[in-house]
C-alpha cells in the first residue's frame, strides 16, 4: 500500500497577492520494503522578481519478520 501527504503553505499580502509558496510531498510505500521519497519546493514572489528552489531525498529499508 502506497500513502501519500502534501502539505501546501503559503504566506498572502493584505491585497491577495501570493508572496511565498512551500510545497512537500511524502510517499510511503510498505510492505517488508519501505521506500519513504519526499520533495520540497518553494516560490517566492516580489513586484519586481521572483525565485524557486527544490529538494528531494528517499530511503529504503527491508524488514526482516518480526522486527518492529
Amino acid at each position: 500500500m502506497t500513502e501519500y501527504r502534501v502539505i501546501t503553505k503559503r504566506i498572502v499580502s493584505p491585497d491577495g497577492k501570493v508572496i511565498s509558496e512551500a510545497k512537500s510531498v511524502a510517499k510511503a510505500s510498505g510492505d517488508n520494503n519501505t521506500q519513504v521519497s519526499q520533495s520540497v519546493s518553494v516560490n517566492v514572489s516580489s513586484s519586481s522578481s521572483s525565485s524557486s528552489s527544490s529538494s528531494s531525498s528517499s530511503s529504503s529499508s527491508i524488514l526482516k519478520t518480526g522486527e518492529i
